[in-house]
């Protein structure tokens, strides 16, 4: 007979992990807390991993896959919730990665390292096309959306001091434009190609957000760009100093969603930001992607997961963005085609969501 402390000490040891890594080991750890807060070992040794590529941490990203990495992870099964959604996805923990962004999550989903993340739709749309820098990658180009989550603001941040007004007067200041690899980049260059730029024409930093707030805060930088939703920690963190945000024209915006439809004209509400005045930007939708190697069935469950009355009041409460993630606005802007999965769930549930049922 195997007694409790003999079980525990196998579970412990099947998920134990050689020092390969602080990622690696948070991750077990929190497994293993998960673990024990499970009604049963037995339902806890067939767990397994559904892992979410978010952002920087104090982008909206992060947050916000936390959030929905929550409502993916299994509840204590209640007759009748397995198929709704309400009780998470059963047999699953959801765990949300830190990440470049949009481009490393595509990259990451493709090769099989995450199953799910948070991506622009125009990236996506980049990536299903094998465009720009998927060019080539025929796995990125089987990425597929559960659903559009809420409109991304490009945001411009800079230090009031240094009298930079308008997107021309970058010239020369150091600003951080992201690191390789996210959507932030891949955007910045398409603004300031509108301008007739180049990284060239900045003192350019590669940075995420997080890594900037102490160089701004010094004045060793002048600013950062995001796209991201907003309100941004990153951003309500640097009032102290004075900010401004520098707007897109909408000759600029115009110009650019001539050319990048997913990208479109788009403003920060004034007091979004305190004292911040309306600002005249460009978004783009955020959206939850996946493989189309994804098991139907799994894809469903997690659509059914994200879209149920646990997660949403989760995301209403949790974050200032999470209020814009809404079944009404559920396939708004999807730029690429839906998994299977849950085009099926939105068929079955078109009670849930009238007027957009997917062909």
């Amino acid at each position: 007979m195997i007694t409790h402390s003999e079980k525990n000490w196998k579970l412990k040891n099947k998920f134990s992990v050689k020092p390969a890594g602080i990622k690696k080991q948070c991750v077990a750890i929190m497994l293993l807390m998960l673990m024990v807060a499970l009604p049963s070992f037995s339902a806890a040794e067939n767990l397994r991993l559904l892992r979410i590529g978010t952002g920087g941490k104090t982008g909206v990203y992060y947050p916000i896959g936390k959030i929905i990495a929550q409502g993916m992870t299994m509840d204590e099964p209640t007759e009748g919730k397995s198929v709704s959604g309400e009780n998470g996805i059963p047999g699953y923990i959801g765990v949300a990665q830190n990440s470049a962004g949009s481009i490393e999550n595509i990259l990451k989903i493709a090769t099989g390292e995450i199953e799910v993340g948070l991506v622009q739709a125009d990236v996506a749309v980049s990536a299903f096309k094998a465009e720009g820098v998927f060019k080539g990658n025929d796995r990125a180009s089987r990425i597929r959306a559960i659903a559009s989550l809420y409109p991304e603001k490009f945001q411009i941040v800079v230090r009031s001091d240094k009298n930079i007004l308008t997107f021309d007067d970058l010239r020369g200041k150091r600003i951080s434009i992201d690191e390789i690899g996210s959507g932030t980049l891949a955007v910045m260059r398409i603004v300031l190609w509108a301008h007739g730029m180049t990284d060239n024409d900045l003192l350019p930093v590669y940075l995420k957000p997080v890594f900037t707030h102490d160089k701004i805060m010094s004045g060793d930088l002048h600013g950062f760009v995001m796209m991201g939703g907003a309100p941004m920690a990153a951003v309500s963190q640097l009032s102290k100093i004075g900010i401004t945000f520098v707007p897109i024209s909408s000759k600029a915006a115009a110009q650019i969603q001539e050319k990048y439809s997913y990208l479109v004209p788009g403003t920060i509400p004034a007091e979004t930001y305190k004292d911040i005045p309306e600002i005249t930007t460009i978004q783009v939708h955020a959206v939850l992607a996946v493989s189309d190697r994804m098991d139907e069935k799994l894809a469903y469950q997690l659509t059914a997961a994200l879209w149920s009355q646990r997660t949403l009041s989760m995301l209403k409460t949790g974050h200032p963005q999470g209020k814009a993630i809404t079944r009404k606005t559920a396939l708004t802007s999807i730029s690429i085609p839906l998994h299977p999965g849950a085009k099926k769930y939105y068929r079955e549930n078109a009670n849930l969501f009238p007027g957009l049922i997917p062909q």
